[in-house]
């Protein structure tokens, strides 16, 4: 394998975590400070099934780091890089929508959270 092959393979992975919503509800939810699963839970309202399988395929990936207290697990995010490249996505994803006014401005709320 060339050292550009690697580093496009490399490049898909990284992506492939922003390439599912439910991942990009749970980086949005702990974007700014870290957060329990049941937090993380209630503002993606998402099962927690749904949300502990996201949370370990994040946390396997790099993109996130986790601390047990007790019987509580927080989560937070590891990797400052995907939050800066789902605000730029997004921001640009935003001056692209013409005619959803709804749908842009849900974006540019979500923008200014991650700011």
């Amino acid at each position: 394998m060339d050292e550009m092959t690697e580093v496009f393979e490399t490049v898909a992975r990284y992506f492939a975590i922003l390439a599912e919503p439910a991942r990009l509800r749970i980086l949005h939810s702990i974007c700014q400070n870290e957060k329990s699963v049941g937090q993380i839970v209630e503002e993606s309202e998402m099962t927690q099934t749904n949300v502990s399988r996201h949370l370990n395929m994040m946390y396997q990936a790099g993109a996130l780091k986790r601390r047990r207290d007790g019987a509580m697990v927080f989560y937070a995010v590891a990797d400052a890089t995907l939050t800066e490249v789902c605000r730029m996505v997004s921001v640009r994803v935003s001056s692209e929508l013409d005619g959803n006014k709804t749908l842009k401005r849900s974006f540019k709320e979500l923008i200014d959270e991650l700011r």
